[in-house]
């Protein structure tokens, strides 16, 4: 993960990794200002090396998962320096076996919270929206990996989790056949947290998931986590969609995501919070059964 030059700086809660942080970063020269995040599995730092704002992440997690996103992140970077996207995103500065270093990019969060409590302005969901596009316009060579290889497989595992009923499993497969191996860049991320608006732009950061998924995936993910809320967005990704002619990606992309939202809420405590969230699923769910039976086959 990547941070902007204006986040807020925290006081750090967990002494001994802030201190590990520190001292691997001045192992490489970076004088570290203050405490950007820190999660179970890593732990986050705005600082600045030869005068230069960069952020500097330290790997704390022994999981086999978060180091293959974080190999897979950094190959990302390197692919984003030798062919860049007509993005800005955060270029690569230093990288060893835990340590990341990243330059820091201007910008405000679209939002702090995972999933959008109110509306967003015209003018930042059609900015957001072309860099989506932009991303998924970037052609690498030779081509990025898809994070879902396989979306049969997919589709039957959620199948098995009971977040899909037999019509909806075969729906899904028909649709996914219908795509055939047409693949699309993705950001694959696009939370609110990591779209950065500043003047008139958005940079785009945090590339665990980046690759080629089926086309329309950011815009699923985007219209999962932010349409409940934001009507003007809900109405601009739709406009999308039927521009582009992504019905059916989207739409594939759309119910596998939203699955995985109700599975992600279904151990949390039971609270309003919660059930605000689960009934707007609920209602996405039906949009995309709608999508589902209209798409071509």
């Amino acid at each position: 993960m990547s941070f902007s030059a204006s986040q807020t700086m925290f006081a750090p809660t967990d002494p001994d990794a802030w201190s590990a942080l520190r001292q691997h970063a001045a192992r490489v020269g970076i004088m570290v200002e203050g405490l950007l995040h820190h999660t179970d599995k890593a732990i986050v730092a705005a600082g600045s090396r030869d005068g230069e704002p960069v952020v500097v992440k330290l790997l704390t997690t022994d999981d086999p998962y978060w180091i293959g996103r974080r190999e897979h992140e950094l190959g990302v970077y390197r692919r984003i320096a030798a062919d860049p996207p007509p993005v800005v995103t955060p270029r690569l500065r230093y990288a060893d076996v835990r340590l990341t270093v990243l330059t820091r990019v201007p910008g405000a969060r679209l939002a702090d919270e995972r999933h959008l409590t109110g509306d967003v302005n015209g003018r930042s969901v059609e900015v957001v929206l072309d860099t989506l596009d932009a991303v998924a316009a970037w052609l690498p060579h030779p081509p990025l990996p898809e994070p879902i290889a396989d979306y049969h497989g997919r589709v039957d595992a959620e199948h098995a989790a009971g977040q899909l009923d037999d019509a909806g499993r075969a729906a899904l497969h028909q649709l996914v056949d219908a795509s055939g191996d047409t693949r699309q860049v993705a950001h694959g991320d696009p939370l609110p947290a990591n779209l950065l608006l500043a003047d008139g732009r958005c940079a785009i950061i945090d590339f665990e998931h980046c690759g080629r998924y089926l086309p329309g995936y950011d815009l699923a993910l985007l219209y999962t986590i932010g349409a409940p809320a934001s009507p003007t967005l809900a109405r601009a990704i739709s406009g999308r969609v039927h521009g582009h002619d992504l019905t059916v990606g989207f739409a594939v992309n759309l119910a596998l995501l939203i699955a995985r939202e109700v599975r992600l809420h279904a151990p949390l405590p039971d609270n309003a919070q919660k059930t605000h969230r689960l009934t707007a699923l609920a209602r996405l769910r039906g949009h995309a059964a709608d999508l589902i039976r209209q798409a071509p086959r």
